[in-house]
C-alpha cells in the first residue's frame, strides 16, 4: 500500500459511546478529497464494545488499528505517529471528532501550504450529546496568549508536518494532562511556518468522563512550570492580571484579523 497523505491519529480506551462518531468524522471526509487518507486507531486494550466496533469499520476505509495495553494516552499517540505514512499528521482522541469539510478546508490549496508546517483553525466545543457548548477561535500564534490563557491552537483542529512531530520527539509521555500543551508550546518556539484557517476543524467533547472535565488545575499548572519556565515579570504581577493582559492581546489580534464575528460571539457569550 503506497504512503498517505495525511495520518490521522487516535488513542482510544473505553469509549465506545463516542468512538463511532469519531470514526465516521474521518471515513466521510475520506471519500471527497483528491489526497489519501489513513486512520490509524491505537486502543489500550478496551473492555467495552469498542473492539467490535473497529472490526465493523476494518474494511470500509483505510482504517488501522490495534488493542493492546500501553502506558498511556501519549505512548499510544506515539505509537500511532510510528505507525503513520502520513506527510501530514492529526491527532483526534477517541471522544472528539472532525467537523465535515475539515480536511477540504485545510488541504484543498496546495500550494498555499507547500512550505507550511502547521495548519490549525477554530475548535468547536460540544456536549455529550454533541450539542455546542461554546467556540473556540483562534488567531496567531503568541506565547504570551498560550501561556496565561488559553492555548494558540488545540489537537482537534490541528494538522502538523509528520517530520515537525519526529524533530520535536513526539508527545511527552511524563506528562498525564498536559502533553497537548507542551506540544504547542514546542511548535511555538521552533522557527515554524503556520497556516491559520478561519473555521472551526474539529469538535471537543466535554462529558463527565473527560479529562478535561476533571478538577485537575493544579495538577496542570504543576506539570507546565518546568515547561513554560517563569519570565521576569511573573513574580511582580498577579496572575489575574496576566490573564487580562492575554484576552486583551487576543482580542486585538482578531480585530485586526477582522474577525469581527469572535468578538461579537464573546461578547454575546461572557457569562
Amino acid at each position: 500500500m503506497s504512503d498517505a497523505f495525511l495520518s490521522i491519529i487516535t488513542p482510544s480506551y473505553n469509549q465506545c459511546e463516542f468512538i463511532e462518531k469519531n470514526i465516521l468524522s474521518v471515513m466521510q471526509q475520506s471519500g471527497s478529497v483528491d489526497f489519501s487518507i489513513e486512520h490509524i486507531i491505537v486502543d489500550g486494550g478496551s473492555t467495552d464494545r469498542t473492539v467490535d466496533i473497529l472490526k465493523r469499520y476494518s474494511d470500509q476505509y483505510n482504517l488501522q488499528w490495534v488493542s493492546e495495553s500501553d502506558r498511556g494516552q501519549s505512548h499510544a499517540v506515539n505509537k500511532g505517529i510510528n505507525m503513520a505514512t502520513g506527510t501530514w499528521i492529526g491527532w483526534q482522541n477517541s471522544d472528539d471528532y472532525y467537523l465535515p469539510g475539515s480536511f477540504a478546508a485545510a488541504f484543498s490549496n496546495q500550494r498555499l501550504i507547500q512550505d507550511v508546517d502547521v495548519i490549525y483553525g477554530d475548535t468547536l466545543v460540544v456536549d455529550a450529546n454533541g450539542a455546542e457548548i461554546a467556540r473556540i477561535f483562534r488567531t496567531r500564534p503568541s506565547q504570551f496568549i498560550q501561556r496565561y490563557w488559553t492555548l494558540f491552537a488545540s489537537n482537534q483542529s490541528t494538522f502538523i508536518r509528520k517530520s515537525i512531530i519526529e524533530e520535536l520527539g513526539g508527545l511527552d509521555e511524563e506528562l498525564i494532562y498536559t502533553m497537548d500543551a507542551k506540544l504547542m508550546w514546542q511548535l511555538l518556539e521552533g522557527n515554524y511556518q503556520y497556516r491559520r484557517i478561519s473555521t472551526a476543524l474539529g469538535a471537543l467533547r466535554k462529558h463527565g468522563e473527560a479529562k478535561t472535565a476533571e478538577d485537575v488545575g493544579y495538577a496542570q499548572k504543576q506539570e507546565l512550570n518546568p515547561v513554560y519556565g517563569q519570565t521576569w515579570y511573573e513574580p511582580f504581577m498577579p496572575d489575574k492580571l496576566l490573564g487580562l493582559v492575554a484576552k486583551s492581546l487576543k482580542a486585538g489580534y482578531l480585530l485586526a484579523e477582522g474577525r469581527y464575528n469572535a468578538i461579537q460571539y464573546n461578547i454575546d457569550n461572557i457569562s
